[in-house]
């Protein structure tokens, strides 16, 4: 009786969080990346001109997924190269902790895009628990208002513990594959959703 008690409070719960996801920059989803399908399962709009949403492949979850697709939206006149040398400081600056941090960045030929991929990892007791590759990319677009934003699209991919061994020398094989894949998507149209 207990156990079928707590399943209907966690399907009440899930199905609370399920509702709440605000789909604000009209990217519904699915998002498909290397063949996989990625569901919005999270979203945001932390200031005024700043949204944020999060998709994952079916059966994962948000605070231990394998992969993960990010998309941020800044509705700003910033340039993609100043949004880069930010991420480059910050990397820059966890590298004094983060013994794995490091990272590469790709110019597109017309200078209008950045593809910036990245390894980070956490420690816990003295031992790696989490190691994750992201790929980001950068560009500035203009949204139906003639209005200029700064969209940046990230793919990550997680390992978690035991497998993080595994997961270094496989990376190491289809980390290229994985740009190209970035390099190649048509990124989605962004249109703002100003009524939420």
């Amino acid at each position: 009786m207990t156990k079928v008690f707590l399943a209907a409070l966690l399907s009440i719960f899930f199905n609370t969080l399920k509702s709440q996801i605000v789909e604000r920059i009209c990217l519904n989803g699915p998002l498909e990346f290397n063949k996989t399908e990625f569901n919005l399962v999270w979203s945001q709009k932390p200031q005024d001109n700043y949204y944020v949403q999060e998709y994952i492949p079916k059966n994962e979850t948000v605070d231990r997924f394998n992969e993960l697709i990010t998309v941020n939206v800044f509705l700003v006149n910033n340039t993609v190269q100043n949004a880069v040398q930010q991420k480059i400081e910050n990397l820059n600056k966890r590298k004094e902790t983060d013994k794995l941090c490091n990272y590469n960045i790709i110019e597109s030929p017309d200078g209008k895009e950045f593809i910036l991929d990245c390894l980070l990892s956490l420690e816990k007791d003295n031992k790696l628990n989490t190691v994750e590759f992201i790929i980001y990319r950068y560009k500035q677009i203009e949204l139906e208002n003639h209005k200029k934003a700064l969209l940046i699209y990230s793919y990550s991919k997680r390992s978690y513990d035991e497998h993080i061994p595994e997961f270094l020398k496989h990376l190491a094989v289809e980390k290229t594959d994985l740009l190209n894949v970035m390099i190649s998507k048509d990124l989605p149209e962004i249109k703002i959703n100003e009524k939420i």
